[in-house]
């Protein structure tokens, strides 16, 4: 079945404005769950300097602290990992930080088949005989409490770091990093393993005086572990892999360069799939044969030569590992053909003796792409069993496992995969226990798998333009797949089966101008089923197909269907439904299409004052007699998460920004992060008539509006009030700040959540209002070559040809300035009715006129220089400061 996830056409339109980016590739970002601009620039930017600061992590600065109090002083420190690719290398990676820093560290990973997962006590024993004092476990240890306490109690420190879902109560590790953990204060929570290990890495280089970009020479591992491992690729980790991928190719580590050789990879080639399939693999066939060493030697050793030794061990072990999975596969899916009640079950759980343990995992996740149902397989020997599990979107996996933890020994993992061990009399009632939570969950109804269509597009609007935008969005891999577009009733020109068997389709596909090229991989059958001539809707992938140096667009065809398998949009609401939004809609246009939305409101105030000649005057902003809490969060990172965990907290609160299009972007982005809150969160700005900002402060305060989202003039005039405010955006002036603190109950909270970040949108903004020489000289220009004495002009399209000249952050209203300048320096009159301008132009003039001789032009620039002076105070200043004395706009 194909699901077209659903469009949400205001934040479209506004990504693509202020995003410079397509429709097409707006919807996809918000597929992605980014809602707003803030989010979306740093998708699209993904540099390393975006990366949150370690010792944001609770126990960072502890754990620095012991760690290098231990290099210092000569202490054994030992690295303990996993056996998997994400654990090696996050073992791997953080065993080179210390060896650089000097460090006495060893390095150890447990074998599957011994001591299993997670910190082994028998280990911890050697350990404590050899001297170590201190053990830094990576991708493991949250869930090892026993083995925590004892370490405790014979005088070992113990440092966790890890990324798997924490136990209810937290081991009393000497310091524990993990993002997962509620008050782990990290905002990312999607790091891998060996993404904490490069936090833990940074904040020690960075301690020890290594300066800030040491942290850099580890990303090739750090990439490596985070592909491996199938997080999430987004935020932090699309950043990591990124950055981490040319470093990869780069192969500066021996072991690296040896395993992507013996892999057959082509350097310039390596991207996330390659890791996927081709790097990972080999690091994880020694874990799960059994001699996890081996991969740890070949990301620690120096000597190619010895690289390329056990580089070619683990591809040996690798295919070993292919046959006997491929064993397991064949015994698993017997054993299901003979018992049709566990093939019909709502959960494959099977076990056997005959089943090496070091591949369970990966065959349930075979049986789960055959039946789309969660697997689970256990390997029993002797008395106990060793399980894996794989699931499906939909049905956590970890929860299921939670509910029946009475009858585990031991478990732990994500939503989407997890290990456990049982004992072995258990077994046949855990599996009935998992099916009766199952049918529960899922309401005994049959999950079925989706293909997730980003949006619907006509064949015309496939183009290599598209293609290079739609490359904006790599590296793709989990939670950011290539994406997926659907076309309905695309005409077939020509369909015939191709490759050994015509097991694939090859197909021209035409529109109503432009014809492309097609192919099915494993689509052949549809061959004999399709006839020339008629329409076909397709399920595709956008891509370049390059054949002796020809380059030509060319659509990878996943799925064919007819219009009746699309799914009816599910999940997020139309745009009307999603907030009580109460959007102002003139002549027919929606509230985000309108030109002034992205003027800020400072912008127009700043006009009206010109108008009015209230410019020569000052505007005193004395401080309030009340008292108002000031609670500094400037730069604090993961702005719009922490907006989202503000506006849950369960109390009304006005948001105040400086622009209405920030108001859209941002009532969606509380919306769709608190589903709760849908239809308690509206939105209103300086245009908003003024009836309905009367009826939304009203229904504000009756409560009937938990959030309320507005500009600061707009507050004012309608009087509203609240005991928590947040001041989202970076202030233009001083008028704009004291609407926002009299918009305090007295006592309550203001909360200043603006950065550095917003100074260039500001100073963007600015731009509009007050228009700068090469603006000028290009509109005189342009209006002289395009027009004759007593030209007409539509001021709409006047401004967008000045926008396609580069003017992007001028709209009509700095248009309009200009040509309040102009007349000033009588160039030219206007008289302007409505839209529509009538323009007659003086003689040139003999000299070339000042700028400045015109009073508008001055007092512009000046409002301009006051305003940057007073934004730049406004994000260094201590917060104290901020609201001491009167100060005049």
């Amino acid at each position: 079945m194909w699901k077209v996830k659903p469009p949400a056409p205001a934040l479209s339109r506004i990504f693509a404005r202020k995003l410079g980016v397509s429709p097409i590739i707006a919807q996809i970002l918000i597929n992605r769950g980014i809602h707003t601009i803030e989010q979306g620039r740093g998708f699209l930017g993904g540099e390393l300097d975006q990366m949150h600061k370690p010792l944001l992590f609770k126990d960072m600065g502890k754990a620095v602290a012991r760690i290098l109090k231990a290099v210092r002083t000569g202490e054994r420190i030992l690295v303990y990992g996993d056996y998997d690719a994400d654990g090696v290398t996050a073992a791997a990676l953080l065993s080179k930080v210390l060896q650089r820093l000097g460090a006495d560290a060893a390095s150890y990973v447990p074998n599957r088949l011994v001591e299993g997962y997670g910190l082994d006590l028998a280990v911890l024993q050697k350990e404590l005989d050899k001297g170590t004092s201190l053990v830094i476990t990576v991708d493991c240890g949250i869930s090892d409490l026993a083995e925590i306490r004892w370490a405790q109690e014979n005088s070992i420190d113990l440092i966790v770091t890890d990324h798997h879902e924490p136990p209810e109560e937290i081991p009393p590790a000497f310091a524990v990093i993990n993002p997962k953990c509620v008050d782990s204060g990290y905002p990312f929570k999607e790091l891998a393993g060996a993404g904490v290990a490069l936090k833990l890495g940074q904040a020690l280089l960075e301690a020890a005086g290594q300066g800030s970009e040491a942290w850099r020479d580890y990303l090739d591992l750090a990439c490596l572990g985070t592909i491996a491992d199938i997080v999430p690729i987004q935020g932090e980790n699309r950043i990591l892999v990124k950055h981490g991928l040319p470093a990869l190719a780069g192969a500066g580590c021996p072991g690296i360069q040896a395993l992507i050789e013996t892999s057959g990879i082509k350097d310039k080639d390596i991207g996330t799939r390659e890791v996927a399939f081709g790097l990972a693999p080999r690091l994880n066939a020694a874990g799960r044969t059994g001699a996890p060493e081996l991969a740890l030697q070949l990301l620690l050793t120096d000597n190619y030569g010895e690289a390329v030794e056990l580089a070619g061990r683990l591809n040996r072990a690798n295919q070993e590992r292919q046959r006997i999975e491929s064993a397991v596969l064949e015994e698993a899916l017997g054993m299901l053909d003979r018992d049709e009640g566990k093939k019909e079950s709502s959960v494959l759980a099977l076990a056997s003796e005959n089943w090496h343990p070091g591949v369970i995992g990966i065959v349930a996740s075979r049986l789960t792409d055959r039946f789309y149902k969660p697997a689970l397989l256990i390997s029993i020997e002797g008395d106990e069993g060793r399980g894996s599990a794989r699931s499906i979107p939909g049905f956590n996996i970890h929860k299921a496992l939670a509910h029946c933890q009475d009858l585990l020994l031991d478990y732990g993992g994500h939503a989407l995969a997890a290990g456990f061990t049982i004992k072995k009399t258990n077994i046949e009632i855990f599996f009935r226990k998992l099916e009766a939570y199952a049918r529960e969950a899922t309401s005994g109804e049959k999950l079925l798998p989706l293909l997730e269509i980003d949006g619907l597009v006509d064949i015309e609007q496939v183009s290599e333009t598209l293609i290079n935008e739609i490359n904006l969005l790599r590296p793709f891999g989990h939670a950011n797949p290539d994406p997926l577009l659907g076309c309905r009733g695309a005409r077939l020109i020509e369909s015939r089966g191709v490759g050994k068997g015509s097991a694939h389709l090859k197909m021209r596909l035409g529109g109503s101008n432009k014809i492309l090229d097609g192919i099915g991989f494993n689509l052949g059958a549809y061959a004999e089923v399709l006839a020339t001539g008629e329409a076909v809707d397709l399920a595709f992938v956008p891509d370049i197909n390059e054949y002796n140096g020809r380059r030509s667009v060319q659509l990878a065809v996943k799925d064919l269907g007819a219009p009746a398998v699309f799914a009816p949009a599910e999940g997020r609401e139309d745009d009307g439904d999603c907030l009580a939004g109460y959007c102002y809609s003139p002549a027919g246009e929606t509230d985000d299409e309108r030109d002034d939305l992205f003027v800020p409101e400072f912008v127009y105030k700043t006009l009206q004052k010109l108008d009015s000649g209230e410019h020569q005057g000052l505007v005193k902003c004395q401080r309030p007699a009340h008292d108002v809490q000031l609670i500094d969060c400037r730069d604090a990172g993961d702005r719009p998460l922490r907006l989202a965990g503000l506006a849950a907290a369960g109390e009304p609160a006005l948001v105040i920004t400086s622009c209405g299009y920030q108001n859209v972007e941002l009532a969606h982005h509380i919306v769709l992060s608190n589903p709760s809150l849908r239809g308690k969160v509206a939105f209103c700005h300086y245009h908003t008539p003024g009836e309905i900002k009367n009826k939304l402060a009203s229904l504000f305060q009756a409560g009937e509006i938990d959030i309320l989202l507005t500009t600061p003039a707009a507050a004012v005039t309608a009087g509203l009030c609240a005991e928590k405010v947040l001041l989202y955006h970076l202030p233009y002036c001083l008028e704009s700040v004291h609407h926002t603190y009299n918009c305090v109950s007295p006592g309550g909270r203001l909360y200043l959540l603006y950065g550095a970040g917003d100074l260039q949108d500001n100073l963007d903004g600015l731009e509009s209002l007050a228009p700068g020489r090469e603006y000028m000289a290009y509109l005189y220009r342009m209006l002289r070559r395009e027009g004759k004495q007593g030209a007409v002009f539509n001021i709409d399209i006047l401004a967008k040809a000045m926008s396609d000249a580069g003017f992007y952050h001028a709209g009509a209203c700095t248009l309009q300035m200009a040509l309040k300048i102009f007349v000033e320096l009588e160039l030219l009159t206007c008289h302007n009715e409505g839209k529509i301008l009538n323009i007659h132009f003086m003689p040139p003039p003999a000299q070339k006129k000042d700028l400045f001789q015109a009073q508008t032009y001055k007092v512009l620039t000046q409002i301009k220089k006051d305003s940057i002076q007073l934004m730049r105070d406004f994000l260094s200043a201590p917060v104290y400061n901020l609201f001491s004395q009167g100060v005049s706009f």
